[in-house]
């Protein structure tokens, strides 16, 4: 192989690698050691590789093969044996004798694939012999002395090492699943991955490299046996994919690193993009609707809000969604759109964006941003429309007792009146027109983003899915600069805590 291609496919691998040695090591320093050691094997080795093709399966190898120098020389080895011979009838298990060798072999046989697990626990704990063995697998005694002959070679040679289980198996991270697309919702797949920490650990796990079984048992300190079940499902619904024995994640991750590494770029975008729109004049729309608010900070979170939702919202469309996969994976397969998953909890900044929510004749649009700023006095929910649009209207005498609640729970209505702004739709369209200015910066920020976004996470992914993580990373970002740009606009003091009962972070467009 040549040395240019060589070069070429290490320096898009190194973050891979890197990843590989420190979601094994836990420390920065042996990770970076160990990756140095990785790279220098595969300088050393790739150009006697024929077939270009197979780098990447070579690679791995190399990885794995380094992994294990590193731990024979780091600690003593330990010299266990088990017997050698395999009768073709067993009478009684062998004698383990010494109870440290015992925890040993227990610790290997819960690292065994399954078909070798079940064979050596029915010789060697249960007794029984190959030919019993073989009628109840349902296998010929032939396979049964050769899974026997591998498993012990696989213990022998396990209970010679020492373990070291990954950080996850006593600190499991926290992970949680995200989705935007067409049947969204309270879905209870993907609500499972908060509650119950294992699935969403095999998948940190085997986001940066092809992992074993065995490789994922070590990590999480969980025995095979119970493991199987959650890979299978997982496998199933294609959050990891395998290939050759091995695990690798089939969505893109939002990792501590990933985040950290895109916020940091988006500073600069951010604090530019907030000098510029806090210096742009207002004069036209202050004049013709500022007799719609109760202040001038009411009105600013108006015009907030509307250029966000110009910015951002009116953009999307749910018929543009790629078919193919995996965006087909939306609700298990029945939706459309993109999924991704994050290692840390969600803080977002916007608790709910609502737009385009309409009253059953569409004679009412909604459109709301809970802003984090604005939780003490608005906390919209699609629930509320019949009740706003009713307010909107001056009809609330036809409303349900649930919906007149809401209102006066809400404080959707002031002295009979709606406390929130509303338009016609000839006075919406003139109020966007005179915050297109606005709204542009809201929307060259969200450019600027997504661009910066994708580029990230698609690097900090798994080769097999950088184009999936280039557009998540790109979408996700895109809503989140929203709430960027805003915490940035109150903290340099354009925007201020909100000082009145008013909800000017919402309003309604009677289209009819």
């Amino acid at each position: 192989m040549e040395h240019e291609k060589i070069n070429k496919f290490i320096v898009e691998n190194m973050k891979n690698i890197f990843g590989f040695s420190l979601s094994r090591l836990q420390n920065r320093e042996a990770a970076d050691e160990l990756a140095s050691d990785i790279i220098y094997e595969i300088l050393k080795s790739a150009p006697k590789l024929s077939d270009e093709s197979r780098f990447y399966a070579f690679m791995w190898r190399i990885a794995e093969n380094k992994y294990a120098d590193y731990l024979r020389k780091k600690y003593k080895q330990r010299h266990t044996e088990l017997c050698e011979n395999i009768p073709g009838e067993k009478t009684v298990e062998e004698d383990v004798i010494l109870t440290e060798d015992l925890k040993l072999l227990r610790r290997e046989l819960s690292l065994l694939s399954e078909q070798y697990r079940k064979t050596t626990v029915l010789y060697y704990i249960e007794n029984r012999s190959c030919s019993q063995i073989s009628e109840k697998l349902g296998i010929s005694t032939e396979m049964v002395k050769y899974y026997l002959f591998r498993a012990r070679k696989i213990i022998r040679e396990g209970m010679n090492m020492e373990r070291i289980y990954g950080e996850k198996s006593y600190n499991p991270k926290h992970f949680e699943i995200d989705f935007w697309g067409t049947k969204g919702g309270a879905d209870a797949e993907y609500r499972d991955f908060e509650t119950r920490k294992i699935k969403g650990n095999i998948l940190l796990a085997s986001y940066y490299a092809p992992v074993t079984l065995q490789e994922i048992s070590i990590e999480l300190g969980v025995a095979v046996p119970y493991l199987e079940d959650e890979v299978a499902l997982l496998l199933q619904k294609e959050y990891i994919i395998e290939k050759n024995g091995k695990y690798i994640a089939n969505i893109p991750i939002f990792t501590k690193e990933c985040n950290e590494e895109i916020e940091k770029r988006l500073c600069a975008i951010i604090e530019k993009a907030a000098e510029e729109f806090s210096a742009l004049a207002y004069d036209d729309f202050k004049k013709e609707f500022g007799n719609k608010f109760e202040n001038e900070n009411a009105m600013r979170w108006q015009m907030a809000t509307l250029c966000a939702r110009e910015a951002f919202v009116s953009g999307l469309d749910d018929n543009s969604l790629p078919a193919d996969r995996p965006y087909r994976l939306v609700n298990g397969g029945g939706g459309r759109g993109f999924i991704w998953g994050r290692s840390e909890e969600k803080n977002s900044r916007i608790h709910g964006i609502y737009s385009g929510y309409c009253n059953n004749d569409m004679s009412n649009y909604v459109i709301v941003f809970n802003f984090q700023q604005m939780l003490g006095v608005q906390d919209f929910s699609g629930d509320h429309t019949a009740a706003v649009c009713a307010v909107a209207r001056e009809n609330t005498q036809a409303l349900s007792e649930r919906d007149k609640n809401i209102v006066t729970a809400q404080g959707y209505a002031k002295d009979g009146k709606a406390n929130f702004p509303v338009y016609t739709k000839e006075e919406f369209e003139r109020a966007k027109e005179f915050l297109a200015p606005m709204a542009r910066i809201f929307r060259n920020v969200a450019l600027e983003t997504t661009k910066t976004a994708a580029y990230v996470t698609a690097e900090h992914s798994p080769a097999h899915i950088k184009k999936t993580a280039e557009m998540v990373g790109a979408f996700k970002y895109g809503f989140d600069s929203a709430e960027k740009f805003i915490d940035r606009l109150y903290e340099k003091g354009w925007l201020d805590a909100p000082d009145t009962a008013q909800k000017c972070a919402m309003c309604i467009v009677k289209m009819k």
